[in-house]
């Protein structure tokens, strides 16, 4: 059996080198860039504070040693004092860390992350800037892990930003490591996926691949993350925000893992195959914990495939039933659920233990990619699951759309999805552009990576104003519709395609807009969705024009005095209002609902040739 010497020997010259006590940090990295950070957006509480829970995790791993084990979660606290002190720079994040280690010296700092990725070697990159921060200091035997830190696991160690990485699940990987550390020895069994630089060369352990055995819960370790103060801070996700931006929130987890090997995602390659679950009661027993104990009233599913195992599933919302009707507890899941895994049954389920919204994972409306993208489902199976999520108007549902597959998808195949996302009539068509999840993922594949390395889902994220430049070159606003279906549209393209796209079927043609529809339901999610873009018009204006029909006067004066006021100071909303149609509406806004319809309806014959 292999001993991994390689690590035993480098653990040995650490601990000669570093002064081991009984302290360990455990830290969650800021999941915003610092270079597109929005002090506005940060004050209306629309940054991600998901709580740490992968780092909750390892502290409940780790729960049974004898160390003083803390959580700092920078991303909230970075959030909390940029809200309590106007003052405060985001870029001086250091003063809190500093804070923290003048009355703390911890001998070992975890660092985690799960912001989007770009050049990680950026110094300002939110996780590499606070693992360089603990290599200047130079006071602390420093391990990262996540899913960026996995994937880059040979940059940070060539560049000795950090003395490990942690890839997969990292429960008993770091407990082999700990017993190295404390104990000088292990009796565990030899694992892969612990990654180190040792006489020049990154190492991993050898062994076995970690598959960790899933049980019990964090109610233990919850005492370390101030879950009541989230919200106050920022929110999950426009689910969230939607529920009540002032409800405390938190998440849970029925699964780990994905049944589904989609082409292009990374869950398989950091997690493993197939899907386990934790036992159904201890995830009640822990959210009846935040319930009852710590006020959280608004939940999100972290699972990758929620829907996986239907009777586990089930049996959790029948537990959730009680805790809506005593507390008024609701949740959503803003991952994608498998469209094959819903019925009737299930979504009565859904409803009655309070679930607001979801989002269904469709991808292309192009037959031939969908078998390249191993898409568990077809477009029939969509159609049908499409008529039965619009039999339950209480929850808002929408589906995922990608286009720029693999850097080859043509317009025309594009344009085969935009319709089908037009003729299925969701709430919601969430459409984002194509990038691998993992350069593991890619390599696995054989497929290149098609975009730079500053990459976002959504292309408006790249600037702090969440605009989209026009590109030397590349066409923009409602001309993208004549480009010539079997060209492939290069990644600046793209991003105008996504532009008009994004503005015509969820807003243009949004089928709570038309006759029959829900305006209010359209209003709410557009208000969420719009408080991480305060200065995007198009969503103020169609705001305004859901209060409108749903009879609110008040509320859509001042969507449209906001309107009005970002295209008096913006050239370039200016010009994308017209080249959709769109300044007419907004110049002579109607608070009339008929007049309101009617003016939609002539909008939208622009675009009928395509939406159908």
């Amino acid at each position: 059996m292999n001993d991994n010497k390689d690590i035993k020997e480098y653990v040995s010259i650490l601990k000669k080198m570093y002064s081991i006590n009984d302290k360990v940090l455990l830290i969650q990295a800021p999941q915003f860039l610092f270079d597109t950070f929005n002090l506005e957006i940060a004050r209306r509480r629309a940054y991600y504070a998901y709580p740490p829970t992968g780092l909750e995790w390892l502290a409940a791993a780790l729960y049974g040693r004898k160390l003083n084990i803390e959580i700092f979660d920078l991303n909230y606290l970075i959030l909390k004092r940029v809200i309590e002190d106007e003052s405060f720079d985001v870029n001086n994040w250091p003063e809190l860390l500093e804070d923290y280690l003048a009355s703390n010296e911890p001998s070992i700092v975890g660092v985690s992350s799960i912001n989007v990725k770009e050049d990680i070697l950026k110094a300002n990159y939110p996780l590499t800037a606070v693992l360089n921060y603990f290599k200047k200091r130079g006071k602390q035997i420093v391990l990262a892990g996540g899913p960026i830190a996995a994937d880059e696991y040979k940059d940070y160690l060539e560049h000795d930003i950090c003395h490990f990485v942690l890839t997969g699940e990292g429960e008993n990987k770091i407990n082999y490591l700990f017993d190295l550390f404390f104990d000088g020895e292990t009796d565990r069994e030899p694992l892969q996926g612990i990654f180190f630089k040792h006489d020049g060369l990154v190492r991993e352990t050898e062994g076995q691949r970690d598959i960790v055995k899933l049980r019990g819960n964090l109610v233990n370790v919850h005492g370390l993350v101030p879950f009541e103060g989230y919200n106050k801070v920022g929110s999950l996700n426009p689910y969230s925000r939607m529920a009540g931006q002032d409800r405390p929130f938190a998440v849970f987890q029925l699964n780990r893992g994905c049944q589904g090997n989609c082409k292009f995602c990374g869950v398989t390659d950091f997690i493993g195959k197939g899907v386990r679950s934790f036992p159904v009661n201890d995830v009640l027993d822990e959210i009846s914990y935040l319930v009852e104990k710590r006020g959280i009233r608004h939940f999100d599913v972290l699972d990758d495939a929620f829907l996986a195992n239907k009777n586990y599933v089930v049996e959790l919302l029948k537990g959730l039933i009680p805790l809506r009707e005593k507390y008024g507890i609701t949740w959503s899941s803003n991952n994608g659920l498998m469209a094959v895994s819903l019925n009737d049954d299930l979504m009565s389920y859904m409803r009655d233990s309070g679930c607001v919204g979801f989002r269904i994972g469709i991808e292309s409306g192009n037959v031939k990619l969908l078998k390249k993208m191993r898409k568990p489902g077809d477009l029939d199976l969509f159609r049908r699951v499409a008529a039965l999520l619009r039999r339950y108007p209480e929850i808002f549902t929408g589906a995922y759309y990608i286009i720029g597959i693999f850097g080859e998808e043509t317009f025309g195949e594009m344009m085969e999805t935009f319709r089908l996302a037009s003729e299925l009539k969701l709430d919601w068509s969430s459409i984002a552009t194509f990038q691998f999840t993992s350069k593991a993922t890619a390599a696995t594949e054989n497929l290149r990576m098609t975009q730079s390395k500053s990459t976002d889902f959504i292309p408006s994220k790249r600037s702090a104003q969440r605009e989209l430049s026009d590109a030397e070159g590349a066409v923009s606003g409602a001309d993208i519709f004549y480009l010539q279906p079997d060209m492939v549209p290069s990644v600046e393209q793209v991003k105008q395609i996504w532009f008009a796209f994004n503005l015509v079927e969820n807003y243009i043609n949004n089928k709570n807009l038309k006759e029959g529809g829900i305006p209010l339901k359209f209003t709410k999610w557009v208000e969420a969705v719009r408080a991480g873009y305060p200065h995007n018009p198009y969503m103020s204006l169609f705001a305004a024009i859901g209060r409108v029909l749903s009879d609110d006067s008040e509320t859509a004066q001042k969507h449209i005095s906001e309107t009005r006021l970002i295209l008096k100071e913006s050239n370039y909303w200016c010009v994308k209002f017209a080249q959709f149609g769109l300044m007419e509406i907004a110049e002579d806004f109607s608070f009339n609902a008929e007049v309101t319809r009617n003016k939609l309806a002539n909008l939208r014959q622009r675009f009928a040739k395509w939406t159908g």
